[in-house]
């Protein structure tokens, strides 16, 4: 079989690699090689309605649930596990932005492996202010600035994908990952000290 279509493992009957049951006996295909957006049946881009993502994700899910297959055959029931595993996965990676823009980078074949990192003087501002204080209220101003600047980070990658600016994308994704990564150990930071203390 070619393209789309593959051989059904019981019946040998013609099927869709992404069909879930085979169209002729009604068993459980293994799961194949998709990318997440096609797993779910979403399409292709950066924005992702994340009710949409969830409705899928849960229908899908609850078509695969271990108790429908209990009197199936341990190929079966191996299937509908396999099948609820790479389910997650594609829904971990398209529920998160960073993934999400990783993979769409990774698709487009867009790499800067051994590129620096475009020089970001605000950022590292707001990183040096994070390491040297421990004054509750100045991590705090800092983690609501982190979370806007995220929220920004979000739209330019949006934008970025939707114009086919990869390179762009690649950038804001770098941002946006710094961000996050500071936002962390802000959250780290602010979680030891006690409340009100400043230093």
């Amino acid at each position: 079989m070619t393209g789309d279509i593959v051989s059904c493992w019981l019946c040998s009957q013609p099927v869709s690699q992404r069909a879930l049951f085979c169209h002729h006996c009604g068993t459980v295909q293994p799961p194949r090689v998709l990318d997440p957006f096609t797993r779910l049946g979403l399409p292709v881009r950066f924005d992702v309605d994340s009710a949409v993502l969830e409705r899928q994700f849960t229908g899908f899910r609850r078509t695969l649930a271990p108790e429908r297959f209990a009197d199936k055959g341990p190929r079966e029931k191996s299937n509908a596990r396999a099948h609820l595993d790479a389910l997650q996965h594609a829904y971990d990676t398209l529920r998160d932005p960073v993934r999400r823009a990783r993979y769409l980078l990774d698709m487009a074949r867009t790499t800067f492996t051994g590129t620096a990192a475009p020089i970001d003087p605000e950022l590292a501002v707001l990183e040096t202010e994070a390491a040297g204080t421990d004054d509750t209220a100045a991590l705090d101003r800092l983690a609501n600035r982190a979370a806007r600047d995220i929220e920004q980070c979000i739209l330019d990658l949006s934008a970025a994908f939707r114009a086919d600016q990869h390179t762009s994308a690649a950038g804001a994704m770098a941002r946006l990952e710094r961000l996050e990564a500071l936002a962390a150990t802000i959250r780290e930071r602010r979680q030891r000290l006690p409340e009100g203390s400043a230093h």
